[in-house]
């Protein structure tokens, strides 16, 4: 899919990159930019022209991953932690499906992702990272292909009951939107089964939320199947974002991932080498 309409910003100046890239969200929800420059001013100038940029997770720290710019998170490798906390995307291994701040009530209208530093893709496929993508629309249709049985209830339940459960790491006002919602913006290309989906990437979270309320049962059973079609790689998208790759993403209409990856390896004199994957995340309202 992406090759379809891939903007390679090698030969074009801000502005055409401008443009291409606005084009490219109103016309698909989402835009790819290859070669893009590695500048913290370039990327977010651009970004600001889709919204406002969000302050990240931790504005004002010193950590290295809230250091680089107010906006910007720094996503990198670490080799396994005795103590303390490890962000989930710090981590060996792979990332479910889920929606950028699923739980919180101001949620980003879109995610950018900038591929600073690739690190090691060496491995075998399915090992180095590769981001994934689907579209809730496309979940939606498979399930009423898949489960016809269910499908009624299913999509009764997930789009008429409001749901809040609290962040893992964050103080925040939660949201009260259903599971399934209609999208905040139009499309200027018309899809079937065009929707929003809060989906977290821990699923016990809405496990426990649900068994606090009446019915609550019926409702999780809805979402574990939305669940297990989200994370079939038939409906994904798989890509390995190169240095200067840029994401643009519907956070309403598309979900995210990520396949395994390689935090930290022995080296051949004993050091423990960490991975220098670097992504610049940002939230955009």
């Amino acid at each position: 899919m992406f090759e379809e309409f891939a903007i390679d910003c090698s030969s074009r100046s801000a502005e055409e990159i401008e443009a291409a890239t606005l084009a490219s969200v109103a016309a698909h929800r989402l835009a790819y930019l290859r070669n893009f420059p590695i500048e913290v001013d370039r990327y977010t100038a651009l970004l600001s022209r889709l919204g406002e940029l969000c302050p990240n997770y931790a504005a004002g720290s010193t950590k290295a991953a809230y250091a680089l710019h107010e906006a910007i998170n720094v996503v990198r490798c670490r080799a396994p932690q005795a103590e303390g906390v490890e962000r989930v995307q710090e981590k060996a291994g792979s990332l479910p499906m889920h929606s950028g701040r699923s739980f919180a009530r101001r949620r980003p209208l879109y995610l950018a992702m900038l591929m600073a530093d690739p690190g090691w893709q060496g491995f075998e496929p399915g090992r180095n990272g590769e981001s994934l993508l689907v579209r809730w629309g496309d979940v939606l249709a498979a399930l009423r292909e898949r489960h016809p049985e269910h499908w009624a209830e299913d999509l009764r339940q997930l789009t008429g009951l409001a749901m809040s459960f609290p962040a893992s790491h964050l103080d925040e006002a939660p949201s009260e939107l259903p599971f399934l919602y209609l999208p905040g913006t139009p499309r200027y290309t018309p899809v079937a089964d065009d929707c929003a989906a809060r989906l977290p990437q821990d699923l016990g979270r809405l496990r426990k939320a649900a068994g606090e309320i009446e019915g609550g049962e019926r409702w999780f059973e809805a979402v574990e199947r939305f669940h297990a079609a989200a994370n079939d790689p038939v409906l994904q998208q798989v890509y390995l974002m190169r240095a200067g790759d840029v994401v643009i993403i519907d956070n309403d209409r598309h979900g995210h991932g990520r396949q395994h990856v390689v935090a930290a390896r022995t080296a051949a004199d004993g050091r423990t080498e960490v991975n220098p994957r670097t992504i610049w995340s940002v939230n955009i309202q």
